[in-house]
């Protein structure tokens, strides 16, 4: 496995940028590719053995393991692994804010040199539209429905009534179907 140092990371945004030791190419890491217990995120100047993968946008660090003491921002600058620069901030509607020349303005999550991500600045997505209330009232009333089809089913049926098959059946239908309803427009 290779070894780098984690040059930046954004736990916000779960991304950051790995410098390898043999000075190849610059790698993005996800925190999902962290193998740590508990939390899932690297700092600055933390050394890291990992695996080089492939994604979309090139390659990336792959099963990421955290190597030992972080360096200090002395030993980083001496082993020239400056920061990386942030993207200027935008508006949600990705303008550069008022004062600063579009010309000379950094696209959205790339740095000047056009190397590797560092972070993202993404719209937030709309909120899905709610169903109108007498959906929502009917959707209520099939979940309080289907708890008792099944507790009554389930005890019936397992005291040997078999005619009251149906009735479980139809609560495990009702569950099915809601479980199919996007929560969120509730």
């Amino acid at each position: 496995m290779a070894e780098g140092t984690v040059t930046a990371y954004d736990a916000e945004a779960g991304w950051g940028v790995v410098v390898p030791d043999d000075g190849g190419p610059r790698l993005r890491v996800h925190q999902v590719e962290v193998l740590t217990h508990g939390a899932q995120v690297l700092e600055r100047g933390e050394r890291v053995s990992y695996a080089v993968g492939q994604d979309d946008d090139g390659p990336v660090a792959t099963a990421v393991t955290p190597l030992g003491p972080i360096l200090t921002e002395e030993e980083l600058t001496r082993r020239g692994l400056v920061p990386e620069p942030e993207p200027p901030a935008t508006d949600r509607a990705g303008a550069a804010p008022a004062g600063n020349d579009p010309a000379s303005a950094v696209p959205t999550g790339a740095d000047p040199a056009g190397a590797i991500p560092t972070k993202r600045l993404l719209a937030e997505p709309p909120e899905p539209a709610k169903f109108p209330t007498p959906v929502r009232v009917v959707i209520g009333l099939v979940g309080l429905a289907a708890l008792p089809c099944l507790v009554i089913g389930v005890i019936q049926v397992a005291n040997g009534h078999e005619e009251w098959l149906p009735l479980l059946i139809s609560g495990v239908i009702m569950l099915l179907v809601l479980e199919r309803i996007p929560h969120e427009r509730w």
